[in-house]
């Protein structure tokens, strides 16, 4: 059973956010300005998708005005909690639950089956993120479909009480 946060991540939301317009900023600045060389964001990239699971899809297909916007409304609900959106509280459920299960996934390796004391084993060392996997990892292990973040989103669908269309809508904006 998944537990709902108080609250979302804002900071947290607002520093992906933040990170993929600079990352923008630059990858579009070395496309108009043929003397500016881009720095290597390899690295960058890559700790964003570890932070924050599914962003570098954002940074590939949002728009800009829309990223730029998002940073307001992120800035806006920081000042007042009542200014909190249904999307980043899905968004920051989304990134968690990614998070855990990416991370539950990893410790699997290739393993089908888990025997209780691995699942103890599991449970002493995770993350909290990945800990609240510890009863679903032979799901994690062969998930339907074989698509491992069908059950993100229905964990995430299950935290804020709506459907898994509804709650990939929320989290990716369409």
């Amino acid at each position: 059973m998944t537990r709902r946060r108080a609250e979302p991540d804002l900071g947290g939301l607002l520093a992906k956010y933040e990170r993929i317009v600079a990352l923008r900023v630059l990858h579009d600045r070395a496309k108009r300005d043929p003397s500016f060389e881009e720095p290597d964001p390899r690295a960058e990239m890559a700790a964003l998708s570890r932070a924050w699971p599914g962003a570098l899809r954002e940074l590939d297909e949002m728009p800009f005005d829309d990223l730029r916007a998002r940073i307001e409304r992120l800035e806006d609900a920081r000042r007042d909690p009542a200014r909190i959106e249904r999307w980043m509280i899905a968004q920051d459920a989304f990134h968690r639950h990614a998070r855990g299960a990416l991370a539950a996934k990893r410790w699997l390796r290739k393993r089908k089956r888990v025997t209780a004391e691995e699942a103890a084993a599991f449970r002493r060392s995770a993350s909290p993120d990945a800990r609240s996997w510890a009863d679903a990892l032979a799901l994690v292990a062969s998930p339907p479909r074989g698509r491992l973040m069908d059950l993100v989103h229905a964990r995430v669908a299950e935290e804020i009480g709506t459907s898994v269309a509804e709650a990939r809508r929320l989290v990716f904006g369409r």
